[in-house]
């Protein structure tokens, strides 16, 4: 079972410092076998919610467009970007210099760097959900579509992990540890659990 702490939260109020292996290891040695733990905006470090401000052609590629991006704490980036949906006052998903993404979706995850391209310098990327691994939450109509956030009440420079409500961690409890204790087969099982545990209305 999958219990996410962002829901259990909804029912009791955990400390905001608490240390997730304690946390892991209390549960397991009181209650359940946590087998694992995993931080979900820990996949999404350095991609953050940019708005399009000016979309240039690119000089020297017909396909290529020169995007001035508002990146966040008034930061205007020239980012070049082969988007097909491209327009001005978009929110997108910009992998700033230094963050790891999955080029076009495939192999594995490269550095994105200040490169030129093209002739053009362009200051990080604009990025497609399969790159970013969220294709499932935002599916592309045709192959060059980048992630169109425009919908979330999110400023330029929030990271998308935070936009997108996936800052959250989840804890993956052993189901056999639990057969005998369905109260706990949900989150307000787990949460009542947890009240006990750390003596929390």
């Amino acid at each position: 079972m999958k219990v996410s702490l962002n829901w259990i939260k909804d029912y009791v109020k955990l400390p905001a410092d608490m240390d997730l292996k304690k946390l892991a290891y209390d549960l397991t040695m009181s209650t359940v076998e946590v087998e694992d733990a995993e931080e979900l905006g820990k996949k999404f470090e350095g991609i953050v919610v940019g708005v399009i401000k000016e979309v240039l052609p690119h000089p020297n590629a017909d396909k290529l467009r020169g995007c001035r991006t508002d990146i966040g704490g008034g930061e205007i980036k020239e980012i070049v970007c082969g988007g097909s949906n491209l327009e001005v006052g978009q929110k997108v998903a910009v992998a700033v210099p230094g963050t790891f993404v999955k080029w076009h979706g495939e192999g594995e995850p490269v550095e994105i760097k200040v490169s030129k391209l093209r002739g053009v310098e362009s200051f990080g990327m604009i990025c497609a959900s399969v790159e970013v691994g969220l294709a499932d939450l935002f599916p592309a109509a045709e192959e060059h579509e980048i992630m169109d956030l425009t919908a979330f009440d999110a400023p330029a420079g929030t990271p998308i992990a935070k936009a997108l409500d996936l800052d959250d961690i989840i804890l993956e409890i052993d189901n056999k540890s639990m057969t005998n204790r369905p109260d706990l087969w949900g989150h307000y099982g787990i949460a009542r659990e947890l009240a006990a545990l750390y003596d929390l209305p």
